[in-house]
């Protein structure tokens, strides 16, 4: 089984994959936490929660950074998210003793879908408009209180293409 993750410093995205099916996905909020520590602690305590941990056999990890267009992400933002995802990965690995595979994101997209990208698009619109041929994801995604989409599917929709990529 395989473990996807795509981690920012507010959301973490999962998804859990067994011979190139989704078996669980979804995604957390760590915005309320404190330290980077607290973060991937939280987010490790969930994923033990869910006993799907136990069966995975490496872990896909989103490489931060790897995916940023220029001039649209703050370099505080940019240094934040390469501190959490160092100390994310660290604690991953060491907890569970698996290997964490840094995967870039254009690469896996590129697997999965045939293109990484295009042009006029945004890279989560396109991999939501993608996803769906691959699986029914509605039944992973999340909804407002008031009923709307919640955007950090998009979050959850990464993390699939995480753990459906073959390093």
């Amino acid at each position: 089984m395989i473990l996807g993750l795509d981690a920012s410093t507010s959301t973490v995205g999962w998804a859990f994959s067994d011979s190139g099916k989704i078996v669980e996905a979804g995604f957390l909020d760590i915005s309320s936490h404190e330290t980077n520590k607290e973060k991937a602690f939280f987010v490790l305590d969930y994923l033990r929660s869910t006993l799907l941990l136990k069966y995975v056999t490496e872990v896909n990890l989103e490489a931060a950074l790897s995916g940023f267009a220029g001039g649209r992400t703050s370099q505080q933002v940019i240094i934040k998210l390469a501190r959490f995802n160092a100390v994310f990965e660290y604690i991953i690995s060491e907890e569970t003793g698996l290997k964490v595979n840094l995967c870039n994101v254009n690469t896996m997209r590129k697997q999965l879908f045939g293109k990484s990208r295009v042009q006029g698009i945004k890279p989560k619109e396109y991999v939501k408009s993608k996803i769906v041929s691959y699986l029914d994801v509605s039944k992973y995604d999340k909804k407002k209180p008031k009923g709307g989409w919640d955007e950090r599917n998009s979050d959850m929709y990464d993390a699939v293409v995480c753990a459906l990529y073959k390093p």
